[in-house]
């Protein structure tokens, strides 16, 4: 696998979450250096810490694959072929609710509204849940 076209995958990602080095490394509990080194393909990753990545960025797995290297390996087209089939997604009756509604938005303004509303949320849980895991591990 071509490590630096992984990497700049990665950085991609990390970049539309609106997440600098030094968030997504503490999230990833790695130095900022390290993450750079993914980034820069310097560092090979072991499959559990893409999948930690890529669990923290919300972006399915296999988006970080080059898709070339997709086709290449397994035959399968990135043009033709959608990935949901290698993703095994289980989601909760809630998350089913939530992809029903959002889909019944046929305004494009107010899915944008409504995604950058769910993501503003998100990041606020997730600032609250660090400042509450940093103090625990103070006690």
């Amino acid at each position: 696998m071509d490590t630096k076209k992984l990497g700049s995958n990665i950085r991609k990602f990390r970049e539309e979450a609106g997440l600098s080095q030094q968030q997504l490394a503490e999230r990833l509990g790695v130095s900022f250096q390290q993450l750079q080194k993914y980034e820069y393909g310097q560092t090979r990753l072991t499959v559990d810490r893409l999948m930690d990545i890529s669990r923290l960025l919300h972006v399915p797995l296999l988006q970080f694959i080059p898709h070339e290297e997709i086709e290449e390996t397994y035959g399968i087209s990135a043009e033709t072929e959608t990935y949901a089939p290698f993703e095994r997604v289980i989601v909760s009756p809630d998350e089913v609710k939530l992809i029903k509604y959002f889909r019944s938005l046929k305004n494009e303004k107010l899915r944008t509204t409504v995604l950058r509303q769910i993501k503003e949320w998100a990041e606020v849980y997730w600032d609250l849940e660090s400042d509450f895991s940093s103090k625990n591990s103070e006690q």
